[in-house]
């Protein structure tokens, strides 16, 4: 039997149209099982501590009420209360407008596909010659991985936002937006948690003088919007509760491995430390920013935003262990380059990867004491168990800053 050329064009259509279908189910049924995952891992019944006290601040919002005291109408276990902008409040009115439960779900939903994200453009920005469906299946799988990780764990735990902040910035820093609106993003996610705001530092230390002044205007629009939704509750937040380290907890628990958390432990308290922290504070912008600015001039772009990131979570009074998501594009970036490198620096890479890994998949300030202020009894290793996620950071900025003491070519 003859096949006209018609017929044997229209099956081959049919043909690559199954070959590339394919892939695309596969990668979305995967995706699909894991946001299963975890709505079945945390589900509508979970506590998630951090999600509620969003949701009690969004709801005197909604009532009118004020948004920094609503908390003290609830029992001791509600008894820290909202500690960001005004514009986060309006940002979590359609959760708390959802309910417990249902917010609970869109919350897990969201932080899981977040995490996907994260995963994809990591590796695009790593492998940015792969083929999609390559980049697609790795990113996917790495981002499913970045579970593994506790400050991942914890953000579901706790249903923090840290995982949605994470996407909002790698989205935009690595240049996923079209051109004229990069940087609002960066704004967003500052006008939201204020931290990112560092990344506006980081874009005017690369020359990126634009974006900086995108996302510069954007953090401005966030105030002002919760300034005309909220203006009394603005007036307190921009005059009195930014000013106050210690309304998000105690300084000292084992959960805060800023370098402010790490001084309070060993001192044996705040009292005193001012000094020798922003001295310390001082020198870690200097060395981070100048290393990362030579990563970015030698186009290494995601290494230079990590170089950001780890100086921002050092420096900021408060970064919870479950501030440290940034261990999972860190943990993708090292083992590629594991994969890649050779000799010496092969083996330098393959220790750097191997502890960020284990200390963030165990979690290992939580097995040092802790709780009742046994963090001030931490000697020998507990020392080092307690400040761990801190010491990778440390090494991560020494190791870069030697690696790109001078502008290198890629």
């Amino acid at each position: 039997m003859t096949i006209s050329p018609v017929r044997a064009a229209s099956e081959g259509r049919l043909s690559t149209t199954r070959i590339t279908r394919r892939p695309v189910l596969l990668l979305a049924a995967a995706a699909a099982l894991f946001l299963a995952f975890c709505v079945w891992n945390w589900p509508p019944n979970a506590l998630q501590y951090d999600l509620r006290v969003y949701v009690v601040a969004a709801r005197a919002f909604l009532h009118g009420e004020d948004i920094y005291t609503a908390h003290h109408a609830f029992p001791d276990d509600m008894a820290l209360g909202f500690t960001y902008p005004p514009f986060a409040a309006l940002v979590f009115a359609p959760i708390a407008l959802l309910g417990t439960g249902a917010g609970r779900v869109v919350m897990s939903l969201v932080s899981a596909s977040c995490l996907l994200i994260i995963g994809l453009v990591t590796v695009r920005a790593i492998r940015p010659s792969w083929p999609w469906q390559r980049t697609a299946a790795v990113g996917l799988a790495v981002g499913m991985a970045g579970i593994a990780l506790e400050p991942v764990r914890s953000s579901f735990d706790l249903g923090q936002i840290n995982l949605i902040l994470l996407a909002l910035l790698l989205v935009d820093l690595l240049g996923h937006l079209p051109y004229r609106f990069r940087g609002v993003l960066v704004g967003v996610a500052t006008g939201i948690k204020l931290t990112p705001g560092i990344f506006i530092i980081y874009l005017l230390v690369t020359r990126r003088f634009r974006e900086a002044a995108v996302a510069s205007a954007a953090t401005v629009g966030t105030m002002v919007a919760g300034a005309v939704a909220m203006p009394d509750g603005s007036r307190q937040f921009w005059g009195h509760y930014i000013f106050d380290p210690s309304r998000p907890g105690a300084t000292h628990f084992i959960s805060n491995q800023a370098w402010r958390g790490v001084f309070a432990r060993l001192a044996g308290g705040i009292d005193g430390i001012a000094p020798m922290w922003l001295l310390t504070v001082a020198l870690t912008c200097t060395i981070g920013f100048l290393a990362a600015r030579r990563a970015y001039e030698s186009g290494y772009r995601l290494e230079s935003i990590i170089l950001a990131a780890l100086t921002g979570v050092l420096v900021s009074p408060i970064s919870w262990t479950g501030h440290w998501v940034w261990a999972v594009p860190i943990c993708i970036l090292l083992w590629f380059r594991v994969v890649e490198a050779a000799g010496h620096r092969r083996r330098v890479l393959a220790g750097l990867a191997t502890l960020w890994m284990v200390t963030t998949a165990f979690g290992l300030p939580w097995h040092s004491p802790y709780l009742g202020d046994r963090e001030y009894t931490h000697r020998g290793f507990d020392l080092f168990l307690g400040n761990s996620y801190a010491v990778c950071a440390v090494v991560s900025l020494l190791l870069a800053a030697y690696a790109f003491r001078r502008r290198v070519r890629r």
